[in-house]
């Protein structure tokens, strides 16, 4: 089975180049900053901030309203490539609005880089909750049902390499935070295909998710569908959905064969 290589690469840093990622990052955190802010946060002069937005602005990355600084809408044009370099992402987003529209719940699809899961289509059905992931976000894997699809496909090796590099953070009382825990989870994941996410990444959230894989055998991420633990429980949240979603994955993963 094939697998993303593992990352960060380990070459030599470019501390310029750093600056301006952190630089962005305040930016996207903030909601916007000045250079004062920034210089602040980042604990760099106030001149190194303002050549670096100056440079960023130049090449269309980051606007400037006043006195503060944002993220502009090139990052839309990047982001929009970048989805499309996914050679199922058409495949995929066509599977997930039509399962959202099924269940009447909100479905995704995600896939694994740099050992976060990115969504990179959401879909909601007529009865959706809101929910906070959007397209671009990206989460840790050990907590979604989605992520632990993904990572239940990936080698030991790998999957250490993520916990090595991320953690297990907990973010609610059912997060499975050590590694024995996540194993055996996912050996279940194997066993049954499908992963489950009850109340783990948010109280009163549940969700189920799977796999997709291609014929080659190389991972290209998860389907899932979420909806509040009111709806998601009982025989609908152990046989019925699962089976739902386990069948749209499936589809993908034969559809991809004509991609």
């Amino acid at each position: 089975m094939s697998e993303p290589p593992s990352q960060p690469g380990s070459g030599r840093r470019v501390q310029a180049v750093q600056i301006s990622c952190d630089i962005l990052e305040a930016l996207r955190e903030n909601d916007g900053a000045g250079v004062s802010e920034l210089a602040e946060q980042l604990d760099r002069s106030k001149a190194t901030i303002h050549s670096h937005l100056a440079t960023l602005t130049d090449n269309e990355f980051v606007v400037k309203h006043g006195d503060t600084y944002e993220i502009s809408l090139r990052f839309v044009d990047v982001g929009e490539y970048a989805k499309n370099q996914i050679d199922i992402y058409e495949v995929a987003k066509e599977e997930v609005d039509r399962l959202a529209a099924e269940t009447g719940e909100v479905a995704q699809f995600m896939v694994e880089e740099h050992g976060r899961g990115v969504y990179l289509h959401k879909a909601r059905g007529e009865n959706a909750i809101q929910t906070a992931s959007y397209t671009g976000n990206r989460k840790d894997l050990h907590c979604t049902a989605l992520g632990k699809a993904i990572l239940s496909q990936l080698s030991t090796e790998r999957i250490d390499e993520i916990i090595q590099r991320h953690g297990l953070p907990q973010r609610t009382e059912k997060t499975v935070t050590s590694r024995e825990e996540l194993f055996e989870a996912l050996e279940r994941i194997r066993e049954e295909g499908v992963a489950f996410d009850d109340e783990e990444i948010l109280k009163g959230l549940r969700c189920i998710a799977a796999p997709i894989e291609h014929p080659t055998g190389a991972i290209y991420g998860a389907i899932s569908i979420s909806g509040p633990t009111s709806r998601f429980k009982g025989d609908r949240f152990h046989e019925e959905l699962p089976e739902i979603v386990q069948g749209a994955a499936n589809v993908i993963e034969v559809n991809a064969t004509q991609v």
